[in-house]
């Protein structure tokens, strides 16, 4: 069609519509003018004229608007081929590459700088998109940031943008890109260059001085040489700010390389040997790889130096963003208590409880002697400050009983042993929680409890696993203890009364320690030994504590189970497993953890894990015998415990699974 003959149909086409309205708008006129003339008896003339002048006006109106539409969608009819072309060509010409992939994700058309990038056609026509840059057309289609999908073709990366075409044929995808490979390369680098802060100290030279304190200075003088010689390595500022404590700056990429050594620092200094003690040489080392201030990272490496000596040191805390990571831990902690962080947390407990409504005090799910003894020896301080307390226990637990029996004769502990629903009842805005034998709130009492408080205090010999999302009021992590016991006789010691303590509850105390101590045998250092003189001192019996320790003759059968299926994996760890339990027996969980130390009695094996199944959960308890640290592989399971003594507690797995996941976590920790 020429552009005349066009010309003259648009034209037609404004007459036709204007011819239209015009005779809509007379028609309505006149229908209107004959309204007027039936029902008024005004002269009509001048309507008539006002009526005329408003016809015309609309149908010049309608005629200059029919004809401006009509002139608009001509030009859009002319530009659009333009337009279309010119599109094109600014597509196959953009530097950056862009395709087009069909429903069957695989490309159908790619633009100049797409072949410039793959000479050979034939290899890009046709090729699956997953096979050309890694990722598929879906991942591209549901990134939503907004600098798109991250493509690697070649050694070159970019984002891409989606973008859908529809048509009668087929649905397409286009694919429009935006290279990034110096951004990335120049990203990777600042990410490199950022600035790491690493506390490090030394863990036992004073304790060393004990036992040689003239080789002190050379055992002091040739760490500092290791670390100094360490730190030029890497090209790292080592600086020492007080004895035996180094702060040590570096960049995030050497952080990446000490990570992929699995801080080999630690094994350098440990292989230290002073004179002729047998005492092994550890560090201890808090790293800071967030992102933010230097005040932030200090405050972080700080926090992760905290976190890696309570975990019981030689170790290095290494604190991200996203979570913290622990390195080495492989030698058993030496006790380095003082009298004086006894007093201090003692007295600072003791404010607390001053100021609080009441106390509520627990120690973990399914409390052995420790746990209760601890709480019991805490409920006695409370006691003492004039605070109302309460301890959360399982009243139905059986393996307390004789515990609870040793108490019955104490007034003061008449209606203190609540379960955990009457606990929760209790628990007011000023109420002060307090933990005993545990640091994960997980596995307390009643977790629920420890959540809702808004004052709480921690009071634990085992290693700290987490970090507390909130920081406690009062938190007293000692992993050198034998037991929680301890740690609380100490704290007895400095404040009470001698009269105080009765010999019932010196008793129960004295029961936790024996128990975690294995009869005094494991764990034991001077001042675990000094606690229990200050128990026996203040009437603890040994006679009571020992018969507490009595198992019946159906428990002695029982513990014969684990004995039958016992498998050696790697020539060290004995594995035994008991799953013919037919109803929940919370007895087998003491059973397990005595088949666990028994085990180690096999010549030959370094650790040792009895597994049972208790309802829906399945229960491991760990020991070791001093080379291996079972804590660490109990972590991996989401346990905890001990470097010598830990545990785990496993739901919705099989017997199966959980085997298998133990052998696995073996193979990481043990190499």
């Amino acid at each position: 069609m020429t552009k005349n003959s066009k010309d003259k149909n648009d034209l037609r086409r404004i007459r036709q519509e204007t011819g239209i309205a015009a005779a809509a708008s007379g028609a309505v006129f006149i229908i209107v003018f004959a309204i007027l003339a039936l029902l008024t008896e005004l002269p009509l003339a001048p309507f008539g004229v006002l009526f005329f002048l408003l016809h015309c006006g609309v149908c010049v109106g309608a005629y200059f608007f029919f004809e401006k539409q009509a002139r608009r969608g001509a030009v859009d009819e002319n530009l659009a081929p333009v337009m279309g072309r010119i599109m094109f060509d600014a597509v196959v010409k953009m530097n950056s590459p862009v395709f087009i992939c069909n429903s069957a994700e695989r490309v159908v058309w790619f633009n100049s700088a797409m072949e410039s990038m793959y000479p050979e056609k034939s290899k890009l026509h046709g090729t699956h998109i997953t096979d050309l840059c890694g990722v598929s057309l879906g991942e591209i289609r549901e990134d939503r940031s907004t600098d798109g999908a991250r493509l690697v073709i070649g050694e070159r990366s970019f984002s891409a943008k989606y973008n859908h075409i529809r048509t009668e044929e087929d649905d397409f995808a286009l694919i429009i890109t935006t290279e990034t490979t110096e951004l990335d390369a120049l990203s990777e680098k600042m990410a490199g260059d950022e600035i790491v802060i690493c506390y490090i100290i030394i863990d036992n030279l004073g304790e060393m001085m004990q036992y040689d304190s003239e080789q002190y200075r050379p055992a002091s003088s040739k760490i500092d040489e290791i670390l100094r010689a360490w730190a030029g390595e890497y090209g790292g500022i080592l600086k020492e700010y007080e004895r035996d404590k180094y702060l040590f700056i570096t960049e995030n990429r050497v952080l990446h390389e000490l990570i992929i050594q699995k801080f080999d620092i630690l094994d350098r200094v440990r292989g230290v040997t002073v004179g002729d003690t047998n005492l092994p040489l550890t560090i201890s080392m808090g790293v800071s790889a967030i992102h933010g201030t230097f005040e932030e990272k200090e405050k972080a490496a700080h926090a992760a130096l905290d976190m890696a000596l309570q975990r019981g040191g030689d170790q290095a805390a290494v604190k991200s963003d996203e979570s913290m990571d622990f390195f080495g831990g492989v030698t058993k902690t030496v006790q380095k208590r003082t009298n004086v962080r006894a007093r201090v947390v003692s007295n600072a407990l003791m404010a607390a409880m001053k100021k609080a409504s009441n106390v509520l005090i627990m120690g973990h799910r399914y409390a052995d002697f420790d746990a209760f003894g601890s709480c019991v020896g805490l409920a006695k301080l409370a006691m003492f400050c004039g605070a109302k307390v309460n301890v959360i226990i399982d009243t139905a637990d059986r393996n307390l009983l004789g515990c609870r029996q040793m108490l019955e004769n104490e007034e003061e502990f008449g209606g203190v042993f609540i379960d955990a629903a009457h606990g929760l009842d209790l628990l007011r805005t000023d109420t002060l929680v307090i933990l005993s034998d545990v640091n994960n709130l997980k596995i307390c009492e009643c977790p629920e409890l420890a959540d809702r408080t808004d004052s709480l205090a921690v009071i634990d010999h085992h290693r700290k696993v987490s970090e507390f999302e909130s920081e406690p009021d009062v938190e007293y992590i000692e992993p050198s203890a034998s037991s929680a016991c301890e740690l609380v006789a100490e704290m007895l010691e400095q404040v009470l009364p001698k009269d105080a303590l009765s010999s019932a509850v010196a008793s129960v105390m004295l029961a936790g320690i024996t128990l975690d101590t294995k009869q005094f045998t494991k764990n034991t250092g001077t001042r675990t030994f000094s606690s229990a003189m200050y128990l026996r001192d203040r009437g603890a019996d040994p006679t009571a504590v020992r018969a507490l320790f009595k198992e019946s003759f159906d428990d002695y059968m029982r513990e014969a189970k684990f004995r039958g299926n016992v498998d050696i994996y790697r020539g060290i760890c004995a594995i035994t497993i008991v799953d013919d339990i037919s109803e929940e027996d919370g007895g087998f969980r003491i059973i397990a953890a005595k088949a666990a130390d028994n085990l180690l009695m096999v010549d030959g094996v370094k650790a040792s894990f009895a597994i049972i199944r208790l309802g829906e959960v399945v229960h491991i308890s760990a020991r070791s015998a001093g080379g291996i640290n079972v804590q660490l592989i109990m972590e991996e399971l989401g346990g905890g415990g001990h470097f010598d003594g830990a545990a785990a507690q496993i739901r919705e797995q099989t017997m199966d699974e959980v085997l298998a996941s133990l052998k696995k976590s073996i193979d990481k920790i043990v190499g």
